[in-house]
């Protein structure tokens, strides 16, 4: 039983004060109405509500559900009594907990009220996948800066991508403190514990990637050796790996003609082909065997599953599969144990890096990406094998899933608009006929094809690869965000769906697909556009494999649309589904198969 019963409204209210970090002076009197500083950071409307309606129960109350917030918002234990107030109670407090006007989110880590409703409904719309419409409901229906847990702050408004993902931006994944004032005041040092599920488990102990390193300074450290390696320059060294996929693609979709295919699966099969060929000179042979090699498409996203549902609550990971001994069990259990599948990625990058330590791959004339991070010098220092790990571990958990969302995304709304599709294939066959594309299509030709890049870019902001917050740390100190002052150590982040769908910067019609928007913009319009683009992340994070993605998509792309047209397969109205565990996954993207030329 939850604390707070019909006869311990006091109580209650105490814990409202927690929440909401106000002092003893502050809370709700007898009638449930705001008092003290209450009142200065909420609306008297709301406050009203509060205390009388409720009642506690052990008892799940779905019909308290608020369907404009999410369908799938669970209350537990918590019933309000029965009376016209019935809806108002359980929105109010909402209302009151969503809207960050108070000063002191820090502080509201303790509340017991607000450790259980917001945690829960957190998790919950997380486990259904549908984070990334969650976040867009909630910011439609309380605004630009939306508290979504006890320290964890959701925004909106463009305005602030600068301050909070900057180059220059002090909102880190950690809290640094300046040297020494840790030992001198006993403060904690705070940090986005979501990204430490992305850690790996080397030989050596635990690693962090590249992505999930939190420390600021360290992760330039680990971003320094490797950068060379996905600069463009290296990405069109590599053209020649990528060709040779592009080749296996086109020639499996020859022999499917008139068929109606699972084109989400054959651009995912290609996409990890390709990651596995630049970075072992290894192609795994996706496409050609037409299934999943070894089961470790499968394996990512089982982890992704469990690192994005447990990540929204990381203390628990020491419970689940942070434990030696749960680890153990649920390998007897096969439907748990693809959740925990970071192993057996750690052992497939192993197994790769070893053979290509033992030569058995052709490696004469080796210009792969593994061969750079072996060749890189930082003065006398040599990566580590736990770091090459880490990075080759990198490569296969971001390079496949995120260009195969891509793709997918770019197919799709091809299919769904027949005027752009036109107008692409119009472009190709012009560029064709004046002999300005070659066979296959170079990366530096399809950056001329203007409406084909103006495609790229609005089918992936209408489908950015990631689902979730992009969690940075407000800085030792605090910081003013829109007005309101933040404690250090409150997690504040946007999702890239959010920026995607704002109709200040993107225009009225922010849910259409429109690749002509992108050429039309004046330069000040575009910028702010280029600003709001999330898909690759933004500032000091960017996505260090986002040269991977663009060589793949600019160069297969166009090289497939040349010899084939898509449409979509099925009953009328049928649409692909989506699941977001950090990436937001599409299946069901079935499609026909239509020869234009040979």
């Amino acid at each position: 039983m939850m604390a707070g019963t019909p006869g311990q409204s006091a109580s209650f209210s105490q814990d409202l004060d927690a929440m909401f970090g106000l002092d003893s002076e502050g809370g709700l009197d007898s009638e449930g109405r705001g008092v003290g500083h209450l009142e200065q950071t909420v609306e008297e409307k709301y406050a009203t509500y509060i205390v009388s309606p409720f009642r506690w129960s052990s008892n799940i109350a779905p019909e308290l559900r608020d369907p404009v917030l999410s369908d799938h918002l669970p209350l537990f234990g918590l019933k309000p009594r029965q009376g016209k107030t019935q809806q108002h109670s359980w929105q109010a407090c909402l209302e009151l907990y969503r809207k960050p006007r108070w000063s002191t989110v820090g502080r509201a880590s303790g509340s017991r009220i607000g450790l259980m409703l917001p945690l829960a409904d957190r998790i919950w719309s997380c486990a259904m996948g549908l984070q990334m419409k969650y976040h867009l409901k909630l910011h439609e229906r309380y605004g630009p800066l939306v508290r979504i847990g006890p320290k964890h702050i959701s925004f909106s408004d463009s305005s602030l991508i600068p301050q909070i993902y900057g180059i220059t931006s002090k909102f880190w994944k950690v809290v640094n403190l300046p040297p020494g004032l840790r030992e001198q005041t006993k403060l904690m040092i705070f940090q986005s514990d979501f990204y430490k599920m992305f850690d790996i488990k080397a030989p050596g102990g635990q690693v962090p990637t590249v992505f999930s390193v939190r420390d600021e300074n360290r992760h330039r450290g680990i971003k320094r050796p490797i950068a060379g390696a996905y600069s463009m320059s290296t990405m069109k060294e590599l053209e020649p790996m990528n060709d040779a996929c592009s080749a296996i693609l086109l020639r499996k979709l020859d022999g499917m003609v008139g068929q109606d295919i699972d084109l989400g699966k054959w651009v995912h099969w290609y996409a990890f082909d390709v990651i596995t060929s630049i970075t072992f000179s290894n192609r795994m042979g996706f496409m050609e065997q037409e299934e999943d090699v070894q089961n470790i498409i499968a394996a990512i996203e089982g982890r992704l599953v469990y690192n994005s549902i447990v990540g929204q609550a990381p203390y628990l990971h020491r419970y689940l599969f942070g434990n030696s001994f749960v680890t153990w069990l649920v390998g007897f259990i096969p439907a748990l144990a693809v959740l925990n599948s970071s192993r057996h990625i750690v052992a497939f990058a192993t197994q790769n890096l070893q053979r290509y330590q033992n030569k058995e791959f052709n490696t004469v004339h080796l210009q792969d990406m593994l061969d750079r991070f072996k060749r890189y010098r930082d003065g006398e220092q040599v990566m580590n094998d736990d770091e090459l790990l880490s990075n080759a571990v990198s490569n296969i958990f971001a390079g496949s899933d995120t260009t195969a969302a891509s793709l997918r995304a770019i197919f799709y709304y091809l299919c769904r608009n027949k005027e752009a599709q036109k107008k692409l294939l119009a472009e190709i066959d012009e560029a064709d006929r004046k002999g300005e594309l070659s066979d296959p299509v170079t990366f530096a030709e399809s950056q001329n094809l203007r409406y084909f890049q103006a495609v790229i870019k609005e089918a992936l902001r209408m489908h950015p690869a990631v689902g979730l917050l992009l969690e940075r740390l407000v800085p030792a100190g605090g910081a003013e965000v829109a007005g309101i002052h933040l404690t250090e150590g409150t997690v504040i982040g946007m999702n890239p769906w959010v920026a995607a769908r704002d109709k200040v910067v993107y225009g009225p019609d922010p849910y259409v697909f429109r690749p002509e928007r992108w050429l039309e913009a004046d330069e000040q319009s575009l910028k702010l556009m280029e600003r709001n683009f999330l898909a690759f992340g933004s500032g000091t994070r960017t996505c260090l494999g986002r040269n991977i993605s663009q060589l793949e998509i600019s160069k297969v792309v166009p090289q497939v649309l040349r010899r084939f047209e898509f449409e979509l397969a099925g009953p009328p109205g049928r649409e692909w589904r989506l699941h977001c565990y950090w990436f937001v996954r599409q299946t069901g993207l079935i499609c026909r198969v239509k020869r234009r030329k040979e």
